[in-house]
């Protein structure tokens, strides 16, 4: 796998601006993006140079990856504190970025702005929630033929019910990974016995289209919950 380039943004309510950068992300593993120490004098963890700026509060940003981002979040002290709005560079940029989260979150020192960086090839998609309680998650799956995929937390590999019962999802996007022409469905939410509660459409893969937050319409998630998708190849 390549090491390619990501950089970014994150914007605080007042308006101040962590510009990030990582020439060397390596594909096909998390990595961690810092400052863009071309703007901001070295290359830092997002919360430690947040936290030299007073308290910043991220209410917009996005990631972009030079081949396909397939996704990121801000972790704090090994938890999910929020994930960016995000996309591939592959077209010499995407839009729109930068844009809002649904629940602005404070960094702190310490804090990093973690990203799955993939070839436009791999076919890893992801799916990231926010729920109406300010948690965020993001799960991923990479299929393997035909049939249904279920997405699994990156952190624990748990699927959506074990990892968010009792929440309420209020806000997701969703991104396809290397597998627009074998999708056959959207991403769906099912209950315990198959049936979708919620469903949410896929951002292509390494196109010019960012991955942004979409409401869900308030929907429940419960210990059997499943978040799927399925593919015919």
């Amino acid at each position: 796998m390549a090491n390619v380039q990501s950089y970014g943004q994150l914007i605080s309510r007042s308006g101040a601006v962590i510009p990030v950068l990582n020439t060397a992300t390596t594909e096909a593993t998390e990595d961690n993006v810092q400052t863009d120490s071309n703007y901001v004098g070295s290359a830092q963890d997002v919360g430690t140079y947040g936290d030299q700026l007073g308290r910043f509060i991220v209410s917009r940003g996005g990631w972009i990856c030079e081949t396909d981002s397939t996704y990121n979040y801000i972790r704090s002290a090994g938890t999910i504190k929020a994930a960016l709005p995000f996309g591939s560079g592959k077209d010499g940029g995407c839009s729109p970025i930068p844009s809002p989260l649904p629940y602005p979150v404070e960094l702190a020192s310490g804090d990093q702005l973690i990203v799955m960086a993939n070839a436009v090839s791999d076919r890893e998609a992801s799916l990231t929630v926010a729920c109406t309680n300010g948690e965020y998650h993001v799960f991923s799956v990479t299929p393997s033929g035909s049939g249904e995929h279920e997405f699994v937390s990156v952190l624990t590999g748990n699927g959506i019910g074990t990892t968010l019962q009792g929440r309420v999802c209020s806000h997701w996007m969703a991104y396809a990974g290397n597998n627009d022409a074998e999708l056959t469905s959207s991403v769906m939410l099912l209950n315990g016995s198959g049936i979708p509660v919620g469903s949410l459409g896929f951002t292509n893969s390494g196109g010019s289209t960012a991955c942004v937050y979409a409401p869900s319409g308030g929907v429940p998630i419960h210990l059997n919950s499943r978040a799927v998708f399925r593919t015919d190849g």
